[in-house]
């Protein structure tokens, strides 16, 4: 394997869906990537979200980074594997739903910025492109 986004070389998968598997490692790892800029840099990301950033808001952005960083390398290395990432997909699209929905709420409830809605936006779009590629598998 030369690169992330190979697909094993055994895959008996149609074009269509190598290019959906792509996208979906991609997401995954630029999951983790903005996860571990939630933890290097929560207070920036707080002001981006247009949110404040005094404690305990910086702390917890950490931990939602921490668990970004998994959940985005369990959905690359699930959307890669040629059998059995069916459950990391499916835990992948849960947190991406999730994400999507809580990011909206904090939207709606005006503890982040409109632009808030871009990042939901996004984690949906995520979500159904995961749910893509678990239809297009089985």
């Amino acid at each position: 394997m030369t690169g992330v986004l190979e697909t094993h070389p055994d895959s008996e998968l149609e074009p269509q869906a190598d290019t959906l598997h792509k996208a979906a490692i991609a997401i995954g790892g630029a999951t983790a990537v903005s996860g571990l800029g939630l933890i290097a840099a929560p207070r920036l990301v707080l002001r981006v979200m247009g949110a404040g950033t005094a404690e305990p808001s910086p702390f917890l952005f950490r931990i939602i980074g921490m668990f970004m960083t998994v959940s985005g390398g369990l959905l690359a290395d699930g959307a890669g594997a040629a059998r059995g990432g069916r459950m990391a997909l499916r835990w992948a699209m849960v947190a991406k739903v999730g994400a999507a929905i809580g990011v909206y709420a904090g939207v709606r409830s005006k503890r982040f910025g409109k632009q808030g809605l871009a990042l939901a936006a996004f984690d949906a779009s995520a979500a159904g492109l995961i749910a893509a590629v678990m239809l297009k598998d089985s």
